[in-house]
């Protein structure tokens, strides 16, 4: 139990506060909880698995890849938990350099797209599991300190000191987990502002709060930051889509929504496509149950 004399950094109850007010007034706070659950996952199941496709997400493998390599995390006899894998984008890549691979995700569309791309790459040691992470019980799945690795990769199901007591709960020596500390896509900011009114809010800066919490709970967490900036080239079709998908959670997608959508891209059209500038900061937080 903290006390005056406790220094800031060693209190985990402090940033755990701080990190659950950070989420409530977020972005994702803003969600409404009706479409906040696996409908909008499995809207996202086409986008996550073409980002796979294009060099951000080849280039974010690797850096998962590269970065396990660095920390001696990654050998031919591993088992791995991918919570929340999505389509697959991390789990494939790793499979093939593990043992076997638990992936699992709640959305049946991000699934069945992971099925089919491994079928695709000839990858038969991933065991695809349908269910969120808080719905996990360790003990009935078997998991508890089952896996060498576990990761949370751009995850949302690590959220709250539940579900990370949870992920460490599950591994046998060490986790990743991987997360925006900020994002800045064009467009959204001023569609916000047309479209549910005011100043869009900021993601939460979910790894920073982790790592801090990790450090009070005695763990020695490796953080690294890196930003990341690039422009991508879409059709005005593909940029609705996503726009859509991104507003999916906070409003109704109504016709004058689409038009106002649809209006705004047609108007920023440089020979005949859209150009997404982003601007993004990631941390990526390895810690080891050994040195707890």
């Amino acid at each position: 139990m903290a006390n005056a004399e406790t220094p800031l950094f060693e209190q985990a109850d402090f940033w755990e506060k701080a990190w659950q007010e950070e989420r409530r007034r977020s972005l994702y706070g803003r969600r409404r909880g009706e479409r906040d659950g696996i409908s909008y996952w499995n809207r996202r199941a086409g986008h996550f698995s073409r980002m796979a496709g294009a060099e951000e997400g080849k280039r974010r493998a690797a850096k998962i890849i590269h970065y396990l390599s660095h920390h001696g995390g990654l050998e031919r006899e591993l088992e791995i938990l991918d919570i929340g894998c999505g389509p697959g984008n991390y789990a494939l890549p790793l499979a093939s350099r593990a043992k076997r691979l638990v992936a699992l995700d709640p959305a049946e569309e991000m699934l069945a797209l992971l099925k089919e791309r491994a079928a695709k790459e000839g990858v038969t040691n991933i065991e695809a599991v349908q269910m969120t992470w808080e719905d996990v019980d360790l003990d009935k799945q078997g998991w508890r300190g089952r896996f060498d690795l576990v990761l949370a990769l751009m995850s949302p199901g690590i959220k709250d000191t539940d579900t990370l007591k949870k992920m460490i709960a599950a591994s046998s020596n060490a986790c990743l987990l991987a997360g925006h500390l900020h994002q800045e896509i064009s467009g959204r900011e001023e569609l916000w502002r047309k479209l549910v009114g005011g100043e869009m809010p900021a993601i939460p800066a979910d790894v920073l709060y982790i790592f801090h919490i990790l450090y009070a709970w005695g763990y020695c967490p490796s953080l690294e930051v890196e930003r990341i900036v690039s422009t991508r080239e879409m059709e005005p079709e593909q940029a609705v889509e996503e726009f859509e998908i991104f507003f999916y959670p906070h409003l109704e997608l109504t016709p004058s929504v689409r038009r106002t959508i649809i209006d705004y891209v047609q108007s920023r059209l440089v020979n005949g496509r859209y150009l997404s500038r982003r601007d993004m900061t990631v941390g990526y937080l390895f810690w080891g149950l050994n040195l707890h």
